[in-house]
């Protein structure tokens, strides 16, 4: 079947200001901008898929200054291709289901916003074109402008009437261009010279137009943002109250923060709970505590939350605080900086010494560490210009039997046994 594009546009006509409701597919009763399309071209019995992102690829492509009435007019409204279509009606104006909030209208595509957001325009196959103009003129000129509601002009203009007039800067210059009946490249050039322009980012300036529009929206973006955030908290162990979350997930829609940023503000959260650090913080400092018992230092709870913190803000890595600890053990234990250059930790240098130790008193060489005091001189020891040198294994072993521990082995008892026994026999008092 087939229509001429001036009866599709004098049929859609008749239910402007039916409300729009996402995913609505009732020209009457609720409509978004893909169903207004679909269902009207269906009454001429021309069938087009559901939703903008196929409607987009129907039919043949038609240049912005070879418009006519019926062709289906696209905008880019996000990094995801073109999310908003209208039914073009002639002289510049189209018909939409705009948004949320909004109703079926006519609206001037000549506007900067639908300019510079065109995204292309499709001419549909059975819909076809007699030469009928049947859109009225499109607003252009001051003294057709002069009719024109404030509403009507902020809609022109591509802005919403309650937005500007809640901005004392946009207030301001929209009053004197009602009162001026300004073009909307004037206005756009005067609105492009305020402060709340030149200040404020652009993706903020579009969460606040939504916000003020359509608040639904807005605060179901919110509600979305909060999910991502205390899920990305909780994996950073970066506890956040509820008015916490609530003003980060505002503040994330306000800027257009990504994760980076996100991690970034998160990371400014990093605490223990219960005595604890939890998610990646709680790793993180399980790392730390256990690489710097094996170079002998001693880290306090609140370096590693600083450092945690660092971590998940992007300001630092796990490799840097290892470093920190390096140099920490290397004043320490100045006679194996060398060493641990090499990659090597105190425990490593130290085990001889601990297995020595534990094999001489009979002990668990589990239960000797770097910080028992004994394994401590030994790494330390003093040579005799008053350097510090590590011990010789034989020197240590002398001085492990000079301590007191050392009498109450098994080893010592039998050596004293031995040389009892030796004694007494070089004595004639007991045989060999």
């Amino acid at each position: 079947m087939s229509v001429d594009g001036s009866q599709l546009v004098q049929y859609l006509q008749q239910f402007l200001g039916t409300p729009y409701q996402w995913g609505g597919n009732n020209l009457s009763t609720g409509v978004d901008c893909s169903g207004l399309v679909q269902q009207g071209l269906a009454h001429f019995g021309i069938s087009v898929p559901r939703t903008t992102y196929e409607q987009v690829g129907v039919g043949s492509a038609v240049a912005l200054d070879d418009l006519k009435p019926g062709d289906l007019v696209f905008f880019d409204q996000s990094s995801e291709g073109p999310g908003h279509v209208g039914v073009y009606a002639g002289n510049g104006m189209m018909i939409e289901a705009p948004h949320t909030g909004a109703n079926v209208r006519m609206t001037n595509i000549t506007t900067p916003y639908y300019t510079q957001n065109f995204a292309g325009a499709r001419r549909i196959d059975g819909v076809t074109w007699n030469g009928q103009q049947v859109a009225p003129n499109a607003v252009t000129d001051p003294t057709t402008m002069q009719k024109l509601s404030p509403e009507e002009m902020a809609s022109q203009f591509g802005w919403n009437y309650a937005f500007l007039k809640s901005n004392p800067d946009l207030s301001s210059i929209f009053d004197q261009a009602v009162q001026g009946s300004w073009t909307s490249d004037k206005f756009s050039a005067a609105l492009k010279s305020t402060n709340w322009w030149q200040t404020t980012a652009d993706a903020t300036r579009q969460a606040q137009v939504l916000q003020k529009t359509d608040p639904a929206t807005f605060n179901a973006n919110v509600s979305a943002a909060k999910l991502h955030i205390q899920d990305m908290a909780a994996q950073m162990g970066a506890p956040v109250t509820d008015q916490q979350l609530n003003n980060i997930a505002q503040q994330s829609i306000m800027m257009g923060m990504n994760d980076e940023q996100l991690k970034n503000t998160l990371g400014q959260y990093v605490d223990f709970v219960n005595g604890t650090l939890t998610g990646t913080a709680g790793l993180f400092a399980h790392n730390m505590q256990s690489y710097a018992r094996s170079m002998g230092v001693s880290i306090s709870d609140q370096s590693i939350k600083q450092n945690a913190s660092m971590i998940a803000r992007g300001l630092s890595t796990e490799e840097d605080y290892k470093n920190f600890i390096n140099e920490q053990a290397k004043s320490l234990f100045p006679t194996y900086a060398s060493q641990i250059d090499g990659g090597q930790t105190m425990d490593q240098i130290a085990n001889p010494y601990i297995q020595t130790m534990a094999q001489t008193f009979e002990m668990n060489p589990g239960n000797i560490n770097l910080t028992d005091p004994t394994i401590l001189r030994a790494l330390n020891g003093l040579d005799q210009k008053g350097q510090p040198v590590g011990q010789s294994i034989t020197d240590f072993q002398n001085t492990l039997r000079g301590d007191p521990r050392w009498n109450s082995t098994q080893q010592a008892q039998d050596q004293a046994m031995a040389l009892s026994k030796q004694v007494l026999t070089n004595m004639g008092v007991m045989s060999a």
